[in-house]
């Protein structure tokens, strides 16, 4: 995935610095207008072309135009840069749960949380995703419905 300078179209320099709050709404806007599905051809951009999608350009626009976010991003972007493994990936309405607060459904082995957006099972954890991420102790799951996010907080017990 492309960086939020580049979603938005800023100069890769930019990093680091502040630009007017005028200059990232200008950004915001056309980057809308380049990548909104009515405006491309068909509905879908060519295959030549990266997928930006508008939730992409309003999550880079909303972090950029924070200073607290900005910092934040930029740091993460400088230490993926240098070639050190990026652990911190910004998602859109992040909410962060353990484990046992999902309902496991014990014949399919998985565990399912409803969402805010009305999907009843809008997250589902599976025991191969645990166990995927069982070094990391957390797991990132999207919901199915909506561009929502849980970070599920998980320990293993290997006394058993």
């Amino acid at each position: 995935m492309s960086d939020y300078y580049s979603i938005l179209g800023l100069p890769s320099e930019l990093p680091n610095t502040r630009s007017s709050q005028q200059e990232l709404k200008t950004a915001y806007h056309r980057a809308l207008l380049k990548h909104h599905p009515d405006r491309v051809a068909g509905g879908t951009p060519p295959p030549s072309k990266s997928t930006v999608t508008i939730d992409d350009i309003t999550l880079a626009y909303k972090t950029l135009s924070d200073p607290d976010s900005q910092a934040e991003y930029d740091r993460i972007l400088a230490q993926s840069t240098t070639d050190k493994p990026c652990l911190k990936v910004h998602h859109t309405g992040l909410e962060v749960v353990d484990l046992d607060s999902l309902a496991f459904d014990e014949p399919a082995h998985i565990w399912s949380r409803s969402c805010r957006c009305g999907d009843r099972k809008g997250f589902v954890v599976t025991e191969s995703e645990l166990e995927k991420h069982v070094a990391d102790g957390e797991l990132m799951v999207g919901c199915k419905g909506c561009s929502l996010w849980l970070r599920v907080l998980f320990g293993v017990d290997d006394s058993a």
